[in-house]
């Protein structure tokens, strides 16, 4: 792939037109246009659960209220900072495993139990991994994107995404059929089965 490159710096894919690197859009970009009506009143509830906290944790109302209530603007978007970072790290931990590098065991309790899902899973399904955090891009559709794993099962090619929400989207399908365009269009794979979600929860339960 010497007319594409992963720009770690800019987080962006890039491909080689004309002798000029030239971004393509990524794919969690694009699903962004997807209207997602459940994270408002996300939001909402944890500014006002920021708040109820607050308050009965016996500080002040009238000293701090003022200042409860600009923090209360930011306090979804911590909490998606937080909750990124617990599933960053079960990703490196299962990339790793891949490559047979012996992670070291990860701190949280539950992020332990996530990997031995992944573990498990993979045993009991004899699971045989063809590719992991393989980099993707298609010309034709401007593109580029990571995808978590392509895997063989009982003789069949199934691209499978790792995630760590609290269930199971339909928008996960959305961007693994986007990784099936670009492994077909740079004639990786074809006659691909389907698509798998691997979600590990925060409560330590697993769903496949």
């Amino acid at each position: 792939m010497k007319d594409y490159r992963f720009n770690k710096e800019r987080h962006l894919h890039e491909l080689l037109v004309d002798g000029e690197w030239k971004a393509l859009t990524g794919i969690t970009t694009i699903l962004q246009v997807i209207a997602k009506p459940a994270l408002i009143s996300w939001a909402a509830n944890e500014a006002v659960k920021y708040i109820q906290d607050k308050i009965l944790s016996g500080e002040s109302v009238l000293d701090n209220l003022s200042q409860w209530l600009e923090e209360a603007k930011s306090a979804h978007r911590k909490k998606k900072e937080s909750a990124g970072d617990w599933g960053t790290a079960i990703h490196l931990w299962c990339e790793q495993y891949l490559k047979g590098e012996k992670p070291e065991p990860l701190k949280d309790e539950k992020q332990e139990l996530a990997c031995g899902h992944f573990v498990k899973w993979l045993d009991d399904n004899k699971v045989k991994v063809l590719e992991s955090e393989k980099h993707l891009y298609s010309k034709e559709l401007w593109l580029g994107g990571i995808v978590d794993l392509v895997v063989e099962i009982d003789g069949k090619i199934w691209v499978a995404d790792i995630k760590t929400s609290s269930g199971i989207y339909e928008e996960a399908f959305f961007q693994m059929a986007g990784y099936q365009l670009m492994l077909e269009e740079q004639e990786l794979y074809k006659d691909i089965a389907g698509h798998i979600v691997l979600n590990f929860r925060k409560d330590g339960k697993f769903e496949e």
